[in-house]
């Protein structure tokens, strides 16, 4: 028994065996490494679905739409009691001009932070009504603006058109069946419209302006037969969404400004398209606790290699079991970035979680090798941690940094590994 004992230690001790069976430990390991990025899928989760509560509280996604002149009508046409038909029709601006400053700030809900907005909106522009309409039999009109979310109106929504003043009073559905499927509202108020303005030369301008809440997006529609809208916001991380991207754009430290020019042209039906920005928040804890995890295998890779070259040149074995131990301590590392990202900054809770993990694993290979060549192993778990820090900040080229240092990471295990005999002894070239 005793020498079937030794047969089976010196045969598991062999650096084939060796780095197949670690070679197994980090494929085990990609199990908890799962369990990890499911808990940061669950905190996302919960941070979407208390964005959600906060802007159904404050505001949704906007969506403005200019404001347009709605006639009722008695047509021609009869219906089944061969009554006149009700039909309703609606003018849009001849020339729109929206001027729109966001101001965002950080609704602190639980130990999550929500980005809304609150927006000055000033519509500015003319309508130009042709003399076919003077002779319709009109009853009703009215002037209409529409909004996505109703509810993010603060005060009064103020208009003056013509000669008239006032403020919207009342809300109904929009008319467009889009629109009725985005759940927007219309805000309307009676209008008294003289007959000689419409005869298709006289210009009826007209200036709107409100104060309105919102969260993430913030879209315009645009209802104008020429449209411009110049948008100014203190977001820094502005992302431009739509069928129509800017004319021009400043983006700085301080937010963004953003202009666009469309035409009836290029519009199409005025509901049919939208354009404008989505205001971003800065890349949360899990966004970022998430694309850290992803390179937990390479980390551990790193120290795995580390800790088989360490072997090698000490000649003190290090147990299967204890690099499972390794293992699971750089897995919790990714656990503890996790709970201190959600209390503090992802920098800092990084530092602090590689700082415990490095102590950590340095006193563990101390107590295994027991030599000095347990330092050099803590500062190689320091690079190790350092590096996958480092690709987190590249974004843009992490990918192609990673994957070139694990080229460089399988052709050192080819370097020395070029002399092993199929017994696992060096062979002379």
């Amino acid at each position: 028994m005793r020498k079937i004992y030794a047969e089976m230690k010196t045969k598991f001790q062999s650096l084939p065996v060796k780095l197949c069976l670690v070679a197994g430990i980090t494929l085990l390991l990609l199990i908890p490494l799962a369990m990890v990025k499911n808990q940061i899928r669950d905190r996302q989760d919960a941070l979407d679905d208390c964005v959600r509560e906060v802007s159904g509280s404050w505001g949704l996604p906007q969506t403005l739409t200019g404001p347009s002149i709605r006639l009722a009508y008695r047509s021609l046409e009869k219906d089944k009691d061969d009554k006149p038909q009700i039909k309703t029709f609606f003018i849009y601006p001849k020339e729109l001009n929206m001027e729109i400053q966001a101001g965002t700030q950080i609704l602190h809900r639980s130990i999550y932070d929500v980005l809304v907005y609150k927006s000055e909106v000033v519509m500015t522009g003319y309508f130009l009504i042709p003399d076919t309409y003077a002779t319709w039999d009109i009853i009703e009109k009215k002037l209409t603006l529409g909004v996505s979310d109703v509810r993010g109106i603060e005060g009064d929504a103020c208009f003056s058109i013509g000669t008239e003043n006032g403020s919207f009073q009342e809300t109904s559905v929009l008319a467009s069946a889009t629109a009725r499927q985005e759940g927007a509202a219309l805000m309307v108020t009676p209008l008294d419209l003289p007959v000689e303005q419409m005869d298709g030369k006289t210009a009826i301008p007209f200036k709107i302006t409100y104060q309105i809440r919102g969260s993430s997006d913030l879209m315009v529609r645009p209802y104008g037969e020429t449209t411009h809208v110049r948008m100014q916001a203190d977001c820094p991380n502005p992302s431009f969404t739509g069928d129509f991207l800017p004319a021009a754009r400043e983006i700085g430290e301080n937010g963004f400004t953003a202009s666009w020019e469309v035409s009836k042209i290029n519009r199409g039906e005025p509901d049919s398209c939208s354009f404008g920005v989505k205001m971003l928040q800065d890349v949360t804890q899990y966004q970022q606790s998430m694309r850290s995890a992803k390179y937990g295998i390479l980390v551990i890779l790193l120290i795995f290699l580390a800790a088989l070259g360490a072997e090698l040149l000490t000649g003190r074995p290090i147990n299967l079991i204890q690099y499972a131990v390794v293992g699971l301590s750089i897995v919790l590392f990714y656990t503890l970035v996790l709970s201190f990202s959600e209390f503090m900054t992802f920098g800092l809770s990084y530092l602090l979680s590689a700082l415990m993990t490095v102590t950590a694993l340095t006193c563990y290979f101390r107590a295994i090798l027991r030599n000095r060549a347990a330092y050099v192993l803590g500062a190689l778990s320091a690079a190790a941690f350092v590096t996958s820090f480092v690709l987190l900040q590249m974004e843009t080229y992490a990918f192609l940094c990673g994957t070139l240092l694990l080229f460089v990471l399988l052709s050192t295990v080819m370097y020395f590994t070029r002399n092993l005999s199929s017994s696992g002894q060096s062979s002379e070239a």
